[in-house]
């Protein structure tokens, strides 16, 4: 989802616009915009998360 909003803003599109044809909160589209804007691709990935780590692994 992150990357189509990167592609929607190539295209000029507006924030309001993406959320509407991606289904994600305007808040949201403004979040992930701003953080690829800032550091690019590395602002796509997900973010560290605050809390217990998981007990189990995911295999």
């Amino acid at each position: 989802m992150r990357a189509q909003v990167v592609l929607h803003a190539a295209r000029d599109r507006s924030n309001a616009r993406m959320a509407r044809e991606t289904g994600l909160h305007l808040d949201t589209v403004r979040r992930w915009r701003g953080r690829f804007a800032e550091l690019r691709l590395i602002g796509l990935a997900d973010r560290k998360r605050s809390g217990r780590p998981p007990t189990f692994s995911a295999l």
